[in-house]
């Protein structure tokens, strides 16, 4: 089973990995899984991205700034949504309990490794 068809309102999933190791890829898929069209994007220059839908999505990314430059974490924690982190580890100190944490590793041109923790299992 995807994880976008295991996540709910209110979850949280942290993305961690290097530039280029297709966080922005995974979130395009999750975002699929609740009908979110294919004009996902890095939200890099806006740094959040908001999807409508069935349960709203939050996409942030943090690679641009330090996670201490972003206030509104917790505010958009309680939206009741599913938050999607890019660069987590810069908010890591901020964020829940039940985080799920995926870590990507670029193993070769065209292939990743993938590692989920979730704590909710």
């Amino acid at each position: 089973m995807s994880l976008g068809r295991k996540l709910g309102p209110g979850d949280v999933v942290a993305l961690y990995g290097e530039l280029g190791s297709g966080k922005t890829t995974l979130i395009r898929g999750i975002c699929r899984s609740f009908s979110v069209g294919d004009w996902v994007k890095s939200p890099s220059f806006v740094l959040v991205r908001e999807y409508p839908g069935r349960i709203p999505i939050y996409h942030i990314d943090l690679y641009r700034i330090e996670g201490d430059q972003f206030p509104d974490l917790e505010e958009y924690l309680e939206l009741g949504g599913i938050v999607l982190i890019e660069w987590a580890e810069k908010v890591e100190d901020r964020l829940p309990e039940q985080t799920i944490r995926v870590y990507l590793r670029i193993a070769g041109q065209n292939l990743r490794e993938i590692e989920i923790v979730d704590p909710r299992s």
